[in-house]
């Protein structure tokens, strides 16, 4: 199979020659400190960056709505606009033959479609589960080109635009991988763009941009993911205009066609650049402390500022009591400089002088952008070993939803106010004297005298927190201060629940962080993460889902560096 022009054998050497040249600038300074390098024309992404802006607008968010209150009835969803008249494609398990969807697009814009056909042979065996669905009114509507499932080979490039239910977003996640098996024996493409629950329905695309499998399940952590072909909708096209289910394969069949542009199908992914010439030891340590008497581990990274001072910065929230460096052989007692709780940093005194560090002209300048999605980047997990990804989202805010402390209590707005309908034994609420049927009126002297203010309130609070509640218990009014504590989560037995350290427990409430799909584990967290230049564009902060690490950007870091410098 040829390569597309970019591989001809003129670009490919003046590729080589750029990469040469990148290599030859990016030596590290005697003391090991990563430096910042020249900014030489190397390639970054392994997905032009057109290809990615052109079906950007045709990857959606849906969800079911009533279609007389508008309301929203079920979980949302993924899917893809194939077509100007504004087909959608996306997954059986997600929709019902007839119903009406919410469609939000990545622009803000919304719209309806309504099911049309769904096809599901055998649910239990989960063979592939195909759907159709239609825009109502008129378009056209931004869409992305159908492409060949039939043209995939192992190990070719692909990447996906969805949509995953954990993240609470209304723009898609990028997430970059590789073709494991075109077609397996239950008629799944295998991909190792990792998914989770909402990204069912949602497009897996070639090199060239064009629809080649849908999302449809994982099997276990991580690991392999399967996608319905796009050849079967292709097959069985007709058939799924009508709004009705399908139990067994039409005998009608579309034609399928040939792909035209098979020999322009990128096989293998672009290697790493950075990869190659990052140095052989790298500025990220171990850090075992104590929390609740559990002994905790974690990474930091090493920073350099002025006046030789050396520091080590890591995720504050796992850094407990009496924490120790692990550095070679021995350990050093670690000293606390400074905490910031906005964005869960710790930095510490480095207690000896240490060879690997990130010599502050090494950060990256200037903010990521929406320009930067796409670009790939690497993280040290160790002084000697890395995990790539991309930037799968820019810079944004994540509001508290998972990580703000709890009173352990379960409330319901009755008559205009939270009210207690249960006490979990002894919790916050239980030993400050809360009881069933207590109506909540202040948190910290606010009003939260409904249930979205009081959900909004706790948001701005983290387990470890003493906040006041004030309460009315029948003619009585009553106060008492409370010690919050983590929330807890009855998830399911989903492989996206069973990640290897499973998520990281503050791993939301953040002003500022970028989303890439590196598969960075909790206790991973506090571990840099550079771009192809070499450069630290932000600091692994949080394990937030199956599919996606938090890093705290650049911007940020230099921030709270600047105020150690300061004290």
């Amino acid at each position: 199979m040829q390569r597309n022009d970019f591989f001809s054998p003129m670009n490919f050497r003046d590729t080589a020659r750029r990469i040469a040249m990148f290599l030859f600038v990016s030596a590290l300074c005697l003391d090991g400190s990563v430096y910042a390098v020249s900014e030489v024309d190397i390639p970054d992404r392994q997905i032009a960056d057109s290809i990615l802006k052109k079906v950007y607008p045709a990857c959606i968010k849906l969800y079911g709505i009533d279609s007389l209150t508008q309301r929203q009835n079920a979980a949302p969803f993924s899917g893809v606009v194939v077509s100007a008249e504004g087909d959608i494609l996306t997954v059986a398990h997600a929709t019902k033959p007839g119903n009406v969807y919410r469609v939000l697009f990545p622009d803000g814009k919304t719209g309806t479609a309504r099911a049309l056909g769904r096809l599901v042979t055998d649910s239990s065996t989960n063979l592939p589960d195909v759907a159709m669905m239609k825009m109502e009114g008129e378009g056209a509507w931004p869409y992305a080109e159908m492409g060949w499932s039939s043209s995939l080979v192992e190990d070719q490039l692909c990447f996906g635009w969805s949509y995953p239910e954990t993240l609470r977003l209304s723009k898609p996640f990028l997430r970059i991988g590789h073709i494991i098996n075109p077609l397996d024996t239950y008629g799944f493409v295998q991909s190792s763009c990792i998914m989770e629950p909402g990204d069912s329905g949602g497009p897996l695309f070639d090199a060239l941009g064009r629809v080649v499998a849908l999302h449809s399940r994982i099997d276990g952590p991580e690991g392999r993911n399967y996608e319905v072909p796009i050849d079967i909708y292709r097959k069985y096209w007709s058939a799924l205009q009508k709004s009705e289910g399908i139990d067994q394969y039409p005998a009608v069949e579309d034609p399928i066609g040939l792909d035209p542009l098979i020999d322009k199908l990128q096989t293998q992914p672009l290697s790493n650049p950075v990869e190659k010439s990052r140095k052989k030891s790298l500025p990220v340590f171990t850090i075992v402390s104590t929390i609740s008497s559990d002994s905790v581990q974690v990474l930091g990274t090493g920073f350099s500022l002025t006046k030789n001072k050396q520091i080590i910065v890591s995720k504050s929230s796992l850094v407990g009591h009496y924490p120790v460096l692990k550095y070679g052989k021995k350990e050093y007692p670690l000293q606390v400089i400074a905490r910031d709780k906005n964005n869960d940093l710790i930095a510490l005194q480095a207690p000896i002088q240490l060879r690997e560090t990130v010599r502050q002209t090494a950060i990256a300048d200037g903010l990521l952008t929406e320009d930067d999605i796409g670009r790939a980047i690497w993280t040290s997990i160790s002084p000697t070993d890395t995990k790539k990804g991309v930037v799968g989202m820019a810079p944004q805010s994540m509001p508290a939803w998972q990580s703000s402390g709890s009173i352990s209590a379960r409330l319901q707005e009755i008559n205009g106010l939270p009210t207690v309908l249960h006490v979990d034994s002894l919790g916050p609420a239980y030993i400050a004297g809360l009881k069933k049927d207590d109506k909540i009126v202040l948190l910290n002297g606010h009003d939260v005298a409904s249930a979205e203010k009081i959900n909004k309130e706790f948001m701005n609070y983290f387990p470890g927190d003493t906040v006041t509640v004030s309460w009315i218990r029948g003619e009585a009014n009553l106060a008492s201060d409370l010690i919050l504590t983590n929330k807890v989560f009855g998830e399911s037995n989903h492989p996206a629940n069973n990640i290897k350290g499973g998520k990281s427990i503050r791993r939301d409430g953040f002003s500022s962080v970028f989303l890439h799909d590196s598969r960075i584990h909790s206790y991973e967290c506090g571990s840099p993460v550079f771009n192809t230049h070499g450069k630290c564009i932000g600091l692994n902060i949080a394990r937030y889902s199956h599919t996606a690490s938090l890093a705290i950007p650049a911007n940020v870091l230099q921030a709270f560096l600047q105020r150690i410098e300061l004290e």
